[in-house]
């Protein structure tokens, strides 16, 4: 597939001026190292149905820092720049879903889905070799509320994971160039061990996937949907189950999308059509259009962000919508909108070694 092809022209909307070369740089490196070709043409646009114009959505402006990029597999943290992110989404609808806790799942998230269902047939999985180990870039900002009034900042927050395809364990996490497993009171090998017993006594799932697991979930849309659900817990009160489920598809995704085979990947985007909560926007990264499907429950909301040339899922986001908490942007750093509380994008890549990028 390459963007010259005609089922990504129709996609299209009206061409915009091409893109700079920090822009290309940046775009790059959020859209994953599989994006490699094509990056002096003209930014592609969705779909119009995608979000519709009576839809009545609420445009928000964002900004998004991005990382120095030294050529495939190389990076180097640094002070983020400031890129332009805007972000536009339908609001829930009133009909109810099938839990009548949440709202109908709208015929532009089922269409949106159902998209990149198609895309996800034509891609591939990446090779993992045996010993071999997952490698994430994560770029993300995120808010530490303070539980007194219900204040927090918005800050930077690089993340740089080592997984351990047997459950996705991490065994080497640094923020920035900070190691997080080190410190006085840190017991890394004693907390490896005992994730790795859990996993030994309980078997693979959607928090603790393995290679092997994925392979064998099934493909079709209902029994897979139904096996999902079945792992997440029921949150009663507190959230549902499809809540639940969206937030560990968005954990998953961001630990092993590059494993899920095609038939899988396409799957999985046939499956969420069942749930329920399910809305549809985009969120525009330098010019660079992602599908943003948000899974509502009451007051939170969750978004993943897919890429509709390869249907990988690239990002997540975090939105509060109570009206009780009062986000400040960081300073200096990019404006966030209030309610966005988390946003970042990922990279993966497969490495022999946690010394290895």
């Amino acid at each position: 597939m390459n963007r010259t092809d005609a089922d990504l022209t129709a996609v299209r909307d009206l061409p915009a001026p091409d893109p700079s070369d920090e822009s290309v740089s940046r775009t790059w490196y959020l859209l994953n190292a599989r994006h490699t070709a094509a990056r002096g043409r003209s930014p592609r646009r969705l779909a119009r149905w995608l979000v519709p114009v009576t839809a009545g959505l609420v445009v928000t402006i964002v900004a998004l820092g991005a990382v120095t990029v030294g050529g495939l597999g190389g990076h180097r943290f640094a002070t983020p720049n400031i890129a332009l992110v805007k972000a536009s989404h339908q609001p829930p609808p009133t009909a109810l879903g099938t839990n009548p806790m949440l709202s109908k799942t709208t015929p532009e998230a089922v269409a949106a889905l159902a998209e990149l269902a198609r895309t996800a047939e034509h891609t591939a999985a990446a090779d993992l070799p045996p010993g071999h180990l997952v490698h994430v870039l994560t770029e993300g900002w995120a808010s530490s509320l303070r539980s007194d009034d219900r204040t927090g900042k918005v800050e930077f927050q690089p993340r740089e994971a080592w997984l351990d395809p047997q459950g996705m364990i991490s065994l080497k996490l640094l923020d920035g160039d900070q190691n997080l497993f080190d410190g006085l009171h840190s017991d890394h090998e004693g907390e490896l061990a005992q994730a790795r017993a859990f996993l030994n006594d309980n078997g693979p799932s959607i928090a603790f996937p393995t290679p092997q697991w994925l392979a064998q979930l099934p493909t079709e849309a209902e029994p897979l949907l139904t096996l999902l659900r079945a792992d997440v817990p029921d949150g009663g009160r507190t959230w549902t189950r499809d809540h639940a489920l969206w937030d560990a598809m968005a954990g998953l995704y961001q630990a092993c999308d590059l494993l899920l085979s095609p038939q899988l990947r396409a799957g999985l985007l046939r499956a969420f059509q069942g749930m329920d909560g399910l809305t549809a926007g985009t969120v525009t990264i330098d010019d660079i259009e992602l599908v943003a499907i948000r899974q509502t429950d009451g007051r939170s909301a969750i978004e993943i962000l897919f890429d509709p040339v390869t249907a990988w899922a690239v990002g997540r986001r975090s939105i509060d919508l109570s009206g009780e908490v009062t986000l400040l942007p960081p300073d200096p750093g990019p404006k966030f909108e209030p309610l966005v509380s988390y946003h970042g994008t990922w990279r993966q890549s497969i490495v022999a070694t946690v010394d290895e990028r």
